[in-house]
């Protein structure tokens, strides 16, 4: 399970930053070799057609290259070659915790939005302020998810059965 869920993680992380380089990359070199742009065909061919095909081919191989070390590495421990893995630390849970949180907030907040937007049939506001909360809905969830995160990964743990706190602690 530890080797599919790191596959499927770099795999994801692949995909996302491949379709982002390829785009990013092909839009510069649009600009150096002044393709024309006046029907946005190329444009649109980068982003539906050679943007998705190249980031499954990286995200192939960031997947299967994230499978063969994990496994290698599972391999090596259960061997005894290779001592037991350590906890994470602080730094590392932090930083996981605030990029989920992030994410995590802006896709709630977004589906919010487009419930929201389902219920009332419109996207379209009475008034600026409304439209500016829903504007700023998904960038202040996003802080929010991200305090939570970090507060999450960095709140103090029981070490044990032994050294919980609380009514069900043994005494």
């Amino acid at each position: 399970m530890r080797v599919f869920t790191w596959a499927l993680v770099w795999g994801l992380i692949g995909l996302v930053s491949g379709y982002v380089a390829t785009v990013a990359i092909g839009i510069v070199l649009f600009d150096i070799f002044q393709v024309s742009q006046r029907e946005g065909a190329a444009a649109m061919g980068l982003a539906f057609v050679i943007g998705p095909f190249v980031a499954c081919i990286i995200a192939l191989a960031a997947a299967t290259t994230a499978a063969l070390v994990v496994a290698r590495r599972d391999r090596l421990r259960d061997g005894g070659q290779l001592s037991p893995a350590r906890p994470w630390g602080r730094g590392p849970r932090t930083l996981i915790g605030a990029i989920l949180g992030v994410v995590g907030g802006y896709g709630a907040a977004l589906l919010m939005l487009a419930g929201f937007y389902a219920l009332r049939g419109s996207p379209y506001f009475s008034s600026y302020a409304w439209a500016y909360a829903a504007a700023w809905a998904p960038i202040i969830a996003a802080a929010l998810g991200g305090g939570f995160g970090v507060w999450l990964a960095l709140r103090s743990r029981p070490k044990g059965p032994d050294d919980a706190v609380g009514p069900l602690s043994r005494g």
